[in-house]
C-alpha cells in the first residue's frame, strides 16, 4: 500500500483549519454561552442558598417568637395563678375573720341572754320567795307590838344628821308618821318621848295606820324617810336577792 504524503498533508491542513475555524466561531461561542449558563445557574444557586438561609433564619426568628409566646403565656398563666392564689388566700382570711366574728357576736348574744334570763327567773324567783314571805308572816306580824321596832327606829333617828333632825322638827304639820297597827297607851306614850328626845321638845305627830307596813312604823318628812317597817325589811332582802345575780355575772 502506498501512502500520498501531500494528501495527508492536506488533510491534516484542512482539519487544522477546521479546527481553528470551529474553535473560532463555534468553540469558543458555545464556551462563552456555556460560562454564561455556568455563572447564571451559579447566580441562581446562591440565589436559592440565600433564598434557603433567608428561610431558615425566619423559620429561626418565628420558632423564637413561638417559644417567646409560650414563655410569656406561661409567665402570664402562672401570675394568674399566683394572683388567683392569693385573692382565694385573702378570701379564705376574710372568710375565717367573719365566721370568728359571728361566731365571737352569736357567744356574746347567747351569753347575754342566759344571763338576762338567769336574771328574769331570779327575779322571779326572788319575787315569789318574798311573796311567799310576807303572807306568811303578814298573819303572825300583826300580833307583833309596835314596840318590839323602837329600838331600830330609834338608832335610826340617832343616826340622822343634825340638818335632816331640824327639816322634820321644823315642820311637823308636813311630817307623816305611819304605824301598821294602832298603839295601845304606852306605846303611844313610849314613840312621842322618843321622837321628843331625839329630835327636841317640838317634835310631836300624830300616827297614821297603815296595815300595809305589816309591822313597825314609818317616819318621812323634810326630805327624810326612816322606815322600821317589816314591809321595809322585806323590800331590802328583794333588792338584795336583785342585786345578787348582777354581782355574780360581773365576777364572771
Amino acid at each position: 500500500m502506498q501512502i500520498d504524503w501531500w494528501t495527508l498533508v492536506l488533510q491534516a491542513v484542512n482539519l487544522l483549519v477546521l479546527v481553528a475555524i470551529l474553535g473560532r466561531f463555534l468553540f469558543r461561542p458555545m464556551a462563552r454561552i456555556v460560562e454564561e449558563r455556568q455563572a447564571e445557574a451559579q447566580r441562581l444557586l446562591d440565589d436559592a442558598a440565600s433564598a434557603r438561609d433567608a428561610a431558615q433564619q425566619a423559620d429561626r426568628e418565628a420558632q423564637a417568637r413561638r417559644d417567646s409566646v409560650v414563655i410569656d403565656r406561661k409567665a402570664i398563666v402562672e401570675d394568674a395563678r399566683k394572683e388567683a392564689e392569693k385573692q382565694r388566700a385573702a378570701l379564705l382570711r376574710d372568710t375565717e375573720a367573719e365566721i370568728a366574728r359571728q361566731r365571737s357576736e352569736a357567744a356574746e348574744q347567747i351569753t347575754r341572754l342566759k344571763h338576762t334570763e338567769n336574771a328574769r327567773v331570779g327575779h322571779r324567783a326572788n319575787a315569789l320567795a318574798i311573796d311567799i314571805a310576807h303572807k306568811l308572816l303578814e298573819g303572825p306580824a300583826r300580833g307583833l307590838p309596835v314596840s318590839s321596832f323602837f329600838n331600830g327606829f330609834e338608832k335610826a333617828l340617832k343616826a340622822l344628821p343634825q340638818p335632816s333632825r331640824d327639816a322634820i322638827s321644823g315642820d311637823p304639820a308636813r311630817a307623816e308618821l305611819t304605824v301598821a297597827r294602832p298603839l295601845d297607851k304606852a306605846e303611844g306614850a313610849m314613840l312621842d318621848a322618843m321622837i321628843k328626845r331625839n329630835l327636841g321638845k317640838q317634835a310631836s305627830f300624830t300616827p297614821r295606820v297603815d296595815p300595809a307596813l305589816i309591822a313597825g312604823l314609818r317616819l318621812a318628812g323634810g326630805g327624810v324617810e326612816i322606815d322600821a317597817s317589816l314591809r321595809d325589811g322585806l323590800g331590802r332582802i328583794a333588792a338584795g336577792l336583785a342585786a345578787e345575780p348582777e354581782q355574780s355575772d360581773e365576777g364572771g
